[in-house]
């Protein structure tokens, strides 16, 4: 490859910014520089944070409040229960809403999930869900699925 060309094409080769490097010794005894890996959520004090995405698609106000009553239930739940951080209900749309919650670790966040008073709860017929964009939410039980959209 060319002078020229072999700076075109680093030019175009943007280094990493925020990510950390480490720098690593190869088999061939030179030394590599590589980007960290990512912390993973809920470990060594990074919080675990799901979200789930639920839509009700005629906005019948029954079924609004009762998703809503819901939501201050599991609130309240968490609230209770030891690695609770915070979580909150927001409103995206006129049809679509966001629940998101923080735990300190992942174990805190699947005791809740195994809790038995939030195994006993369902959603209210009419409320759909996205299916969670990350690996680490969990869908909700009994509550259909819609594809996510783009």
């Amino acid at each position: 490859m060319s002078a020229m060309a072999a700076a075109s094409f680093s030019a175009g080769i943007a280094a990493p910014s925020a990510r950390r490097l480490t720098q690593v010794k190869s088999r061939a005894s030179r030394t590599v520089t590589r980007a960290a890996s990512k912390p993973k959520p809920g470990i060594n004090g990074v919080p675990y944070v799901a979200a789930n995405r639920f839509v009700i698609p005629d906005s019948d106000p029954a079924v609004v409040a009762r998703f809503e009553e819901e939501m201050r239930r599991r609130e309240t739940l968490m609230a209770s229960l030891p690695g609770f951080t915070h979580c909150g209900l927001t409103k995206d749309g006129a049809h679509e809403y966001t629940f998101a919650q923080e735990w300190a670790t992942k174990q805190a966040y699947e005791d809740y999930m195994n809790n038995p008073e939030r195994r006993r709860s369902h959603m209210a017929v009419g409320v759909y869900q996205y299916l969670p964009s990350d690996k680490w939410s969990v869908p909700e039980n009994f509550t259909p699925i819609l594809p996510t959209p783009k």
